[in-house]
């Protein structure tokens, strides 16, 4: 039950203290010559203590006094009786007792907050130490969530839920205390979950009380460090996707680079040896009559050359090689099908991986604007701007193009943020496809390694 406002519980006490000497000036009265003074003592001794366990110090003290005054006035001689002068102490005696009274009774009440504050702080810090800990260890956050028990204990809580919002508009409740507890969504104190800034869930805890000072910042920190973990497993997952999208494009291009050079040139090589094989066994036979296996060997010697440096180009184009980025877009924008307004303004050359993977971006973007955009014209920038390298493809086309599918389109990406770059893809249907490309001059890579 509420207490009532503490100055009514000063009128209170001092209407106590007044009805108090009232009933022991009686009963000492009545008492007089018939009871010893040592029971009339203890008895009221008792009565003081009895109001100060049951009500407090703010109405035993003015009960305790007056009592006092009343024994000494109506049962210990000489015997008194009520005046102006008696009845001035009286009230004076009442009045400090009461005043007392409130200040011990307030200031035991602001010492029994402040160490029930400190209790919950220190709880709060242990419970928010122990989920920051696993947070810290990279556990799966599916044991962050069961967390939430910490919370709920720590605020002496009904129940405590951690909810996921489904992209249907449904939400999930993928935590909660106690077990298989059921917590409404739409009730007690809440805090949202926010993952890279878009709203993951909420934590919600039903109080068993009133309002607990500090529970939403409780709860604010707690889903805080609940975002860090969901965020981290979310890198670690794009991580390990990502090394292993690049261990199977490298696997890839080793496969095809082998079956280039076994089903092309290595044949080429074999059959041009059995040639000059064949012409050394007719050893007698004149130059003349070998003169056309000879032209034979150096033709398809030139050939095996020209072969060799299609696939050297396809590693790596010359022509980025030498001349730098700006002579291997515009070469690249001339074979393009699609009409290309090309804007390049570099001052310097950028790091040579910064080169290629520029020069990749494009290549993929206007293949891909020939073969499925369906547009008129396509347009490419790039500019040095603040320690970046800016790329930006844009064209006409359909739009709707999705950066998740797609080897292309992801092993870009992939290569991207692995030089401490960045690549917005923006494709509304009917609207065209813009692809921005943000990478860093000195990449990461390059400055540790430099």
């Amino acid at each position: 039950m509420s207490r009532p406002p503490f100055w009514v519980e000063v009128l209170l006490a001092t209407v106590a203290g007044a009805v108090a000497f009232v009933l022991v000036a009686l009963g000492c009265a009545a008492a007089r010559d018939r009871v010893p003074g040592v029971v009339v003592g203890l008895l009221l001794l008792l009565v003081v203590l009895a109001v100060a366990r049951f009500a407090g110090i703010l109405y035993a003290l003015p009960v305790g006094v007056v009592s006092v005054q009343a024994f000494d006035w109506y049962f210990l001689p000489p015997l008194r009786i009520l005046s102006a002068a008696t009845v001035f102490v009286l009230v004076l005696f009442l009045a400090v007792s009461v005043i007392v009274g409130a200040f011990t009774t307030r200031a035991v009440q602001r010492a029994v907050a402040a160490e029930k504050a400190r209790g919950l702080l220190a709880g709060e810090q242990a419970a928010l130490r122990r989920v920051a800990t696993l947070v810290a260890r990279g556990v799966a956050p599916a044991e962050v969530f069961a967390a939430v028990a910490e919370i709920g204990q720590v605020l002496h809580a009904r129940a405590a839920a951690v909810v996921r919002y489904e992209p249907d508009g449904a939400s999930t409740v993928v935590a909660a205390w106690p077990a298989g507890a059921t917590v409404p969504v739409d009730g007690g104190a809440r805090a949202p979950i926010t993952v890279d800034g878009r709203p993951w869930g909420v934590a919600v805890v039903h109080l068993a009380g009133g309002p607990v000072p500090g529970a939403r910042d409780l709860i604010a920190n707690f889903t805080d460090l609940v975002a860090t973990a969901i965020s981290n497993a979310q890198v670690r997952a794009e991580l390990t996707a990502s090394r292993a999208r690049i261990v199977t494009s490298a696997d890839e291009a080793r496969r095809r680079l082998e079956r280039d050079l076994h089903d092309g040139i290595q044949q080429r090589l074999v059959a041009l040896a059995l040639s000059v094989r064949a012409a050394q066994l007719d050893g007698d036979v004149p130059v003349r009559a070998i003169q056309g296996d000879l032209t034979y060997v150096v033709d398809g010697l030139n050939e095996a050359l020209d072969e060799l440096r299609v696939i050297a180009r396809g590693l790596h184009p010359a022509i980025l090689s030498e001349a730098g980025l700006g002579p291997a877009v515009r070469a690249l924008a001339r074979r393009s099908p699609v009409p290309v307004a090309l804007d390049v303004d570099l001052a310097e050359r950028p790091d040579e991986a910064i080169e290629a993977a520029a020069y990749y971006v494009v290549s993929e973007m206007l293949a891909n604007v020939a073969k499925h955009a369906q547009a008129s014209t396509a347009a490419v920038r790039i500019e040095l701007l603040d320690g970046h390298l800016e790329l930006r493809v844009s064209d006409d086309g359909v739009g709707g193009a999705d950066p998740g599918r797609g080897s292309g389109m992801v092993g870009l990406n992939d290569r991207v943020e692995a030089l401490g770059g960045r690549m917005v893809v923006v494709s509304p249907v009917g609207c065209g496809t813009d692809v921005h490309v943000r990478l860093p001059v000195l990449s990461p890579v390059a400055v540790r390694t430099g």
